[in-house]
């Protein structure tokens, strides 16, 4: 089997794209289409099929690049131990975070961990819960930060990391800004701003709402993100429960009033998950250090 042509398969199966391997790789299109072509006939199976645009992975396929993934994880390890050896170190780490850690938190690690190894590259992807929770299944992602609950097969790894503060936030300007604490019967007169109802952060405010407080959900609106979520407030439509992290530096600059709910202390889970099997790299163990001790300091 030749080498070469299961490498650009493995990049093929990781982007599912000739057009998008050929671009990454620097090469033309029918290349990677012929060199893949090839390694189906040497080893005599069809490892992709394509149906319109798409390109899938037959069940040989998913075989191959199973192994390939091993093969080239190796690889890669061996590589970095050799930069490290020679008192560098180098490869390539592709993160996957939600939404919540992956906009907030993980950026700022990733500049972090640059400044001390700047020939690791660093990717990050960012989505729902269930997009990156899809992205792992898929080998898309070497490990990923997850808010909320997760929901994998037990050959993942998963570990909490921090548990977050969830917080009401307001509009300074709102009347219930000035008070100490409010009361639930205060929270059930407002118009809720919740996150889509798809999302593990509408699960966790649900539950406080109703299981917690046993109020109604009376949302007026529901914002496909966090951000959008904060403009709302600024706009004074409505108050939302989001977590701290998230909102930390706008109610520092006065931009967003926090409501406190008298003994009640509200968390939300941020959670490192990778596959058992995965190869750990030295980049890959380096970063996971720095994000267990970043987020272990931050521990709210």
């Amino acid at each position: 089997m030749d080498l070469h042509h299961l490498w650009l398969f493995y990049k093929v199966a990781q982007n599912l794209s000739f057009t998008k391997t050929a671009e990454e790789l620097y090469i033309s299109q029918p290349t990677v289409s012929v060199q893949v072509k090839k390694l189906e006939e040497g080893i005599g199976l069809k490892l992709i099929e394509k149906y319109g645009k798409n390109i899938y992975l037959t069940q040989y396929g998913q075989l191959v690049y199973k192994y390939a993934d091993r093969i080239f994880g190796v690889v890669e390890e061996m590589e970095s131990e050799i930069s490290a050896l020679k008192g560098s170190m180098s490869g390539k780490l592709n993160i996957g975070a939600s939404n919540t850690p992956g906009t907030y938190i993980i950026p700022r690690i990733i500049g972090v961990f640059r400044e001390k190894y700047p020939e690791v590259k660093n990717i990050l992807h960012i989505g729902s819960t269930h997009e990156i929770q899809n992205k792992l299944m898929d080998n898309q992602v070497d490990f990923a930060v997850v808010g909320g609950n997760v929901e994998l097969p037990k050959s993942f790894h998963i570990e909490k990391l921090m548990d977050d503060c969830m917080v009401i936030i307001v509009n300074p300007s709102h009347p219930l800004a000035s008070q100490e604490y409010i009361t639930p019967d205060e929270l059930n007169e407002q118009a809720l701003i919740a996150h889509e109802v798809t999302s593990n952060l509408y699960d966790a405010m649900e539950y406080f709402i109703t299981k917690d407080l046993r109020l109604p959900m009376k949302v007026s609106m529901t914002l496909g993100s966090v951000d959008a979520i904060k403009h709302a407030i600024y706009a004074n439509l409505g108050i939302s429960l989001v977590p701290l992290c998230s909102v930390k530096q706008d109610i520092q600059l006065g931009l967003l009033s926090m409501l406190k709910v008298k003994d009640r202390d509200w968390r939300y889970p941020y959670n490192l998950v990778y596959h058992k099997d995965k190869n750990i790299t030295l980049p890959f163990k380096r970063m996971v250090e720095t994000i267990k001790k970043t987020m272990k300091e931050e521990t709210l």
